[in-house]
């Protein structure tokens, strides 16, 4: 079995929920992160409504920079809760990492993968807004069908994609997948 920690800090600082349970990695069921829901999608609605309430019970009188500061908190805390969702979404269905197979648990059944039902690992990123990339990890089996591993946001697409390859090639080497790319083998 490959040593864990590596991977497990980089679930760490993608707060993507796992344990690690006698050396098999099971990853899923995402806990909700309470300091960003309060932070970025609670206060900032909260602060837009309570400026609403603050400008109509004292009949203040709307100028723009007070009607962008209102769109601006509740653009933030719709978008913030939207990205939570997705997050929440991507990582929920179980991924448990056992001596040579990775096993799938999601509402249609239980798929358990090695090197002969898998064909390979796809990864992608997105770039979700001015200052936010999505990544998305997938492992592609043998009837071409894709299914979802991981996925994660950060700041730097550079950083995305170097974890999504990181964790591909982790993934490669756990289940001694050999994948032949242009004449050459690798494993």
């Amino acid at each position: 079995m490959n040593n864990t920690s590596i991977l497990e800090s980089k679930l760490k600082r993608h707060k993507i929920s796992y344990s690690n349970e006698n050396g098999k990695i099971i990853i899923g069921k995402s806990k909700t992160d309470f300091t960003t829901l309060i932070g970025l999608v609670i206060l900032p609605i909260l602060a837009g409504l309570g400026i609403c309430l603050f400008i109509l019970i004292n009949n203040i009188e709307l100028r723009g920079k007070i009607i962008a500061g209102i769109i601006l908190l509740f653009s933030t805390g719709f978008f913030s809760y939207s990205r939570l969702s997705a997050k929440k979404q991507s990582n929920d269905n179980l991924k448990t990492l056992e001596h040579k197979v990775i096993k799938i648990k999601n509402d249609f059944g239980e798929y358990i993968f090695d090197s002969k039902s898998i064909k390979d690992f796809e990864y992608s990123a997105e770039q979700i807004d001015e200052d936010s990339y999505e990544g998305t990890l997938f492992l592609i089996d043998k009837d071409e069908r894709k299914h979802q591993i991981l996925g994660f946001d950060d700041e730097n697409e550079k950083y995305v994609l170097n974890d999504l390859k990181w964790f591909s090639e982790y993934l490669i080497n756990h289940v001694e997948l050999t994948i032949t790319v242009a004449n050459n083998d690798y494993k």
